[in-house]
């Protein structure tokens, strides 16, 4: 859920913006006055609520509106139910087809709870009038969901704010200003995400900065900011790492009405958000396809690493897939499985550009997708077919290739 990019309130610094994100210590008085509101009003029609009267009280018109979408997750206005939409509908038509037989499809207002209590004894249907209008959202009571804390709906808010910056972005940036293993962990942590949320990335050290770039695979026509919602998880995925570190930033670039904007959305500190818990990089594998491979790769007494440390080449950082090591050789396995033609073609100009630095790139890829990486210098394709889900590749083949360039 986002609250809408018209409703993000951003201060403004030397051409960047920077999100106003809620603090617990800080606003705690006005999220307990938008609390208190709420709980006064649990149980009354929605429509009845007054609800200029929390715009006054919050004083801003942008907070206002981000602050109620916001508590939506808490408090919603509900059916409490008595029959279903589906269920609905068929008694509307009902009732409209006896008042149009019996009373000329018109019912004199002095006539109405006379005419209801005698439909309500054809259809044997009691509080018919309750009943009729049980969807309307301004009849339905606004009841709770669960009561949220001052934190809970800090912890909301900031991330519908970061949320709300993303599904209007086109990509993220992520800069860290430190060196370390810390650095190679975050490096590696981007790779694999971004393949889980089929994301390109690409991660160089420029200025004495870590840069890693994650965006979506656009394809011409395609809307710049349709991986936003992947991005937003991106970011909560990564604050685990981020806090590894003094010196780091997160740029958005925002997709606004007549131009982009670059959005900070954390700077050195990280706002209170709901995080539900630490994120750790599994040992598990991307695909099916990827994990047959790499078992049959072990079963070949192949000396396999999975995920292996980034490799700087120049100012690019490069994680393959896997790592073989071969003689006094290494060899860099990329697995090309399940992708979009877009997709493809960003990670075949990626896998071009590492080609220009190493010659030892092995790309483990579908049949289909074949064509775009066997035009590239420097780099050995090996292609396989579906057989009941598994994968069908020529190892002997691949065996060659090791043995030919050790």
């Amino acid at each position: 859920m986002t609250y809408g990019r018209n409703n993000l309130r951003l201060m403004f610094r030397r051409g960047l913006a920077y999100p106003m994100y809620l603090d617990v210590a800080r606003d705690r008085e006005l999220i307990e006055s938008v609390i208190e509101f709420y709980e006064i009003h649990v149980g009354k029609p929605y429509g009845s609520i007054d609800w200029e009267e929390l715009r006054i009280l919050i004083g801003d018109d942008r907070l206002f509106e981000a602050l109620r979408k916001t508590l939506g997750i808490f408090y919603k206005p509900k059916n409490i139910g008595i029959v279903s939409v589906h269920n609905l509908r068929d008694l509307r038509k009902k009732v409209f087809q006896i008042v149009n037989e019996k009373y000329g499809g018109y019912v004199p207002s002095k006539l109405r709870e006379n005419i209801l209590k005698e439909i309500e004894e054809i259809l044997r249907v009691h509080n018919i009038d309750e009943i009729l209008w049980s969807d309307d959202i301004m009849e339905k009571p606004l009841v709770r969901i669960r009561k949220p804390s001052v934190r809970d709906v800090v912890e909301a808010f900031n991330f519908e704010t970061i949320d709300t910056i993303c599904v209007n972005s086109s990509k993220i940036t992520f800069e860290i200003t430190e060196h370390g293993n810390g650095v190679s962990a975050f490096a590696k942590f981007v790779g694999r995400f971004s393949k889980l949320y089929g994301l390109i990335y690409d991660i160089r050290y420029l200025n004495g900065k870590l840069k890693a770039t994650v965006e979506g695979p656009h394809g011409i026509f395609g809307k710049p900011t349709k991986y936003g919602t992947r991005l937003s998880l991106f970011i909560a995925k990564s604050i685990p790492y981020l806090k590894m570190f003094e010196r780091f930033r997160i740029v958005a670039e925002t997709v606004f009405t007549r131009r982009k904007i670059g959005v900070i959305i954390f700077e050195n500190k990280i706002p209170q958000i709901n995080i539900h818990g630490e994120v750790k990089v599994r040992e598990a594998f991307d695909s099916s396809i990827e994990k047959s491979i790499y078992y049959t790769l072990k079963s070949l007494k192949l000396n396999v690493k999975r995920e292996p440390e980034p490799v700087a080449l120049g100012d690019l950082l490069y994680i393959p897939d896997f790592l073989i090591k071969y003689g006094d050789k290494k060899f860099y396995v990329e697995i090309a499985g399940y992708w979009r033609e877009e997709y493809a073609e960003k990670k075949a100009y990626k896998i071009a550009e590492v080609s220009k630095y190493i010659n030892n790139i092995i790309v483990i890829s579908d049949e289909k997708l074949a064509t775009y990486f066997e035009k590239i210098r420097n780099v050995k394709t090996l292609t396989y077919s579906l057989r009941s889900g598994k994968p069908i590749l020529p190892y002997g083949k691949l065996l060659k290739m090791l043995k030919g360039a050790s």
